[in-house]
């Protein structure tokens, strides 16, 4: 396993090739699989190319079975490669289609990880709104590992709470769907120390990755998009 590197393809299988206990932390979003829910209608494409979360070469067009067996192997295999004092930040939020709720728990529940806390993240704010429901205006951040305890903590990061109230990126790099450096920071400082290894699967244009290099960890990303690995190589250097 090769540190300080941004690798190209697809997650699960480049995480294959990694050993066993040898990454410390994990901060992550997948993409949502919420096609169905996206809006197209002419009049409003302004509104609508602002709210739709759109890959650069990924559709995220899946069936609901295809997608959560699918989070279900790359949750399995984070929790392989990731030591027993390591943690998983695991970004996701509730799906809702035809008013029925389907919440990440479902699939979290099913793998191999050990569901340790769950952080709210407040948005401060929403992207779309429909007067139908209380709606959300907050996502979630699973907060899993290997084991139930004896995980790495730093206790000083316990000043933050269980809500994080931080503004998301809007738009930036390219990309409608970036991590807040600010929300990575305080996983990073929470669950790691100087020289440890932090990864990101789905690491898109590299918030992670820039963020891990910043205060002294190692970091490796992977992403199946060559202009976004461009982009976050870019952050690193």
């Amino acid at each position: 396993m090769i540190k300080d590197k941004i690798h190209l393809g697809d997650c699960l299988e480049i995480m294959k090739t990694f050993p066993n206990d040898s990454v410390d932390l994990v901060v992550t979003s997948p993409p949502y699989n919420n096609w169905r829910n996206r809006r197209t209608q002419a009049r409003r494409s302004s509104y609508w190319k602002r709210t739709n979360i759109v890959y650069e070469n990924h559709d995220d067009k899946q069936s609901d079975e295809d997608y959560e067996q699918g989070q279900i192997d790359v949750l399995n295999e984070m929790v392989r490669i990731l030591k027993p004092t390591g943690t998983i930040c695991y970004n996701h939020k509730d799906r809702i289609f035809n008013f029925e709720v389907t919440t990440p728990i479902s699939w979290i529940l099913k793998s191999n990880a050990i569901y340790r806390q769950r952080i709210t993240w407040d948005r401060c704010g929403m992207q779309a709104y429909n007067p139908v429901r209380f709606y959300r205006v907050d996502e979630d951040i699973y907060i899993l590992g290997k084991q139930a305890k004896g995980f790495k903590w730093n206790k000083d990061a316990a000043k933050h709470l269980s809500i994080w109230r931080i503004p998301p990126n809007r738009n930036i790099y390219e990309h409608n769907a970036t991590f807040p450096e600010e929300l990575v920071k305080r996983c990073v400082t929470a669950f790691t120390d100087v020289g440890d290894v932090v990864l990101d699967p789905y690491n898109g244009t590299g918030t992670t990755t820039k963020v891990a290099s910043e205060f002294g960890r190692h970091y490796i990303g992977i992403d199946i998009s060559e202009k976004y690995n461009s982009i976050a190589e870019k952050r690193v250097s």
